[in-house]
């Protein structure tokens, strides 16, 4: 289960150093992919990138997906390795779609992560913080 909020700063590579507790997760690879909902980056363990591919397909077969939109997010999602300091290489592609430059938040969404440009995560905390409530899901 990915959990938290983690300020990050990408190197000069794009490199992304992940926090201990998602490296317990992603060992050896990850997933990356573009988000269509929100200004961030989607990163799945390869568990669970399997699950989503697979209601994916299933939502396409039922025509509640397009075959167009199931080629743009399929051609979006990178496999990348974690390097021996658990940093992820984020592809420029990615990193612009993200709108990822140098300071960013990796925060966990429970079966995934999202990557976010600070500034862009700051206005969504704003815009929100009142909109919270966990009677919703407790």
């Amino acid at each position: 289960m990915f959990t938290g909020e983690h300020e990050r700063l990408l190197d000069e590579k794009g490199r992304l150093s992940l926090p201990p507790v998602f490296r317990r997760q992603l060992v050896e690879s990850a997933f990356l992919a573009r988000s269509d909902s929100a200004p961030c980056l989607l990163l799945f363990s390869p568990e669970e990138i399997q699950r989503v591919a697979d209601r994916l397909k299933e939502r396409v077969l039922n025509g509640e997906v397009s075959v167009d939109q199931q080629r743009r997010w399929g051609a979006s999602i990178t496999e990348v390795k974690t390097d021996a300091q658990g940093r992820l290489a984020i592809p420029p592609k990615l990193r612009q779609l993200g709108g990822l430059e140098r300071e960013v938040v990796l925060i966990g969404v429970i079966d995934r992560a999202e990557i976010w440009d600070a500034d862009a995560w700051a206005e969504v905390e704003r815009a929100t913080d009142e909109d919270v409530n966990e009677g919703m899901w407790l």
